[in-house]
């Protein structure tokens, strides 16, 4: 019986490592998203990708155009500080990806994020 415990720990010892080792390591420290020309108005918004990244596991989730290869790009590389063509702004894209996502999780019945502006745009 303590040979199948321990067998069983080490494969599943074994899977997380390799998980961890496949996937690509984001950025260790705070990431300050820039604001637009001319938005001014409110407050950098300084987002931790580690903080994320526990919450929310799945890579694909915020990198919605990764294919799982190589490592993702950061929201700038597609979504610029002014709307072009088909996609979205950077403004909006934030708006709609983060604000969404914290105005849907729930943790025990709450919300688990901030949704008020001042939630994210701190001074």
């Amino acid at each position: 019986m303590k040979k199948i415990i321990a067998l069983v720990a080490m494969v599943a010892f074994l899977g997380l490592a390799v998980v961890a080792f496949a996937t690509p390591a984001g950025p260790a420290g705070d990431i300050k998203i820039v604001k637009a020309k001319g938005a001014e108005k409110k407050p950098v918004v300084t987002f931790s990708h580690v903080k994320h990244a526990v919450a929310v596991p799945d890579c694909k989730v915020c990198h919605h155009t990764w294919n799982g290869e190589g490592t993702p790009k950061m929201c700038s590389e597609c979504h610029a500080a002014k709307k072009n063509g088909k996609k979205l702004d950077s403004k909006n894209a934030a708006h709609k990806t983060c604000r969404g996502c914290h105005r849907d999780m729930k943790k025990d019945g709450k919300k688990t994020g901030p949704t008020p502006c001042k939630g994210c745009h701190k001074k």
